[in-house]
């Protein structure tokens, strides 16, 4: 919050004083400086993103200060090892039992530049966390 606070006051700044017309007053981030990924996930218990009260993690990759996730380095891997397809996600291939139990999750946000949008309800929690690891573990 602060940090956007102080971004706002130095963009009215350099308004207000002429100086954002000049070409050296804001200088773009270079690309190799900026994250990889910025994502808002969701866990919800239900069929919906929105069922009960879901839980909701930040996930920068690399991690960094805003980063809420509890095992982003993992998450980070995982989002990377398919190219932030999560549909192609299945961690841990194996058994689960029947019982429909739904979770719903959601990512969206950016990876490597092109904006990225999942949701996919599972059948139980074994099935999510067999197949996201610890992608959508928190």
């Amino acid at each position: 919050m602060k940090t956007t606070r102080a971004l706002a006051l130095l963009a009215t700044a350099l308004f207000t004083t002429g100086l954002a017309d000049t070409a050296n007053a804001i200088t773009p981030v270079p690309a190799a400086q900026a994250p990889e990924a910025v994502l808002r996930l969701t866990v919800a218990h239900g069929t919906t993103p929105t069922s009960g009260t879901p839980h909701v993690a930040a996930l920068d990759c690399p991690p960094d200060a805003t980063t809420t996730h509890p095992d982003p380095v993992t998450a980070c891997r995982l989002l990377d090892s398919v190219n932030g397809d999560l549909d192609q996600l299945d961690v841990n291939p194996g058994v689960c039992n029947d019982l429909y139990d739904p979770y719903t999750v959601t990512a969206k946000g950016v990876y490597r530049g092109r904006p990225l949008s999942f949701q996919h309800t599972y059948g139980n929690q074994c099935v999510l966390l067999r197949t996201t690891g610890a992608f959508f573990d928190f």
